[in-house]
């Protein structure tokens, strides 16, 4: 009976693996025992290779395509206009241009005045012409003075001691000017019926000559040349000016002078213009010029006419 359902059952399997079995592939015969699992073999030829699949790695960085150079348009050039051509231009019938352009001019002219400060007990009042041409947007100019010098309470008193101060007598002063704008622009003045005008910011180098007139008493050509391009005063030129020297006056030698400050002018349409400055002694040629004045202070007014 045992042997009855041993054969039924092989023979169950056989149909069993008949009907699924593929074409071409023999089939399993019978077996007396139950056969076990085929035990998986090492192969000679190694496993099997991969099949090839799409790698995971990023592919390389190709090399970055250079961007075309971008040249400035300038198809729109043509068309600009200026800032300061759109300022001057008159917005309307009844406009009027505000703004003054001291570059276009050919020569600036006035009249000058200072009140020198020379940090002694004497007082010294300047007055004197200028004239301005603006050169590659700065303005050079050549200022021409007299310094008329007086004596106070304390050099009569000082005159009364064996003290001297340095001091200057009355002299003329040739300066060179050199004018730098910093900033401008368009500005409104109070009260309001004050015309608009144009503001400009500058700072200034002024190299000043000194020339007194009385040095040279008694010179004849060659010493008044030697004279005039000497660097300091001579003890001649010092006798020469004992008379003008006033009283605890010690004259100072020196005969060249460098001043720096800032100042402004205001220009209006007309071309009238008024100008302030403040300026300052800049030692760097005392020692050369044996001056004893290394510091001082000078507030100029200027007013003029721009042509």
């Amino acid at each position: 009976m045992i042997r009855d359902w041993r054969a039924r059952a092989l023979i169950l399997a056989l149909a069993v693996s008949a009907a699924h079995a593929q074409p071409g592939e023999p089939p399993i015969e019978p077996s007396a025992e139950p056969s076990e699992p085929p035990s998986e073999q090492p192969s000679e030829e190694g496993p099997a290779e991969a099949s090839e699949a799409p790698s995971s790695d990023p592919p390389p960085f190709a090399d970055p395509i250079p961007e075309p150079e971008r040249l400035p348009d300038t198809a729109i050039e043509a068309h600009r206009t200026p800032f300061d051509t759109l300022v001057d231009r008159a917005i309307g019938r009844t406009s009027r241009p505000v703004r003054y352009d001291w570059r276009k001019a050919t020569v600036e002219v006035g009249l000058s005045g200072a009140l020198p400060a020379e940090l002694n007990n004497f007082q010294s009042w300047r007055a004197g012409a200028f004239a301005r041409v603006p050169v590659s947007g700065l303005l050079l100019g050549v200022e021409a003075s007299y310094v008329w010098v007086y004596g106070t309470d304390s050099t009569d008193r000082l005159a009364l001691t064996p003290y001297r101060q340095p001091g200057r007598p009355d002299r003329i002063e040739v300066d060179l000017t050199l004018a730098f704008p910093l900033a401008e622009g368009i500005v409104t003045a109070w009260p309001g019926w004050f015309p608009s005008a144009e503001l400009v910011l500058q700072s200034h180098l002024d190299v000043r000559y000194l020339l007194y007139t009385g040095a040279f008493d008694g010179y004849d050509f060659t010493d008044t040349a030697r004279a005039l391009f000497s660097g300091s005063l001579s003890d001649r030129d010092l006798a020469n000016l004992e008379s003008d020297r006033l009283p605890g006056m010690q004259i100072d030698r020196g005969r060249y002078a460098i001043l720096a400050g800032l100042g402004a002018d205001l220009y209006f349409q007309s071309g009238l213009f008024f100008s302030h400055k403040l300026l300052v002694a800049v030692p760097l040629l005392a020692a050369a010029t044996e001056s004893e004045l290394y510091v001082w202070l000078e507030l100029h007014l200027l007013t003029g006419i721009s042509f």
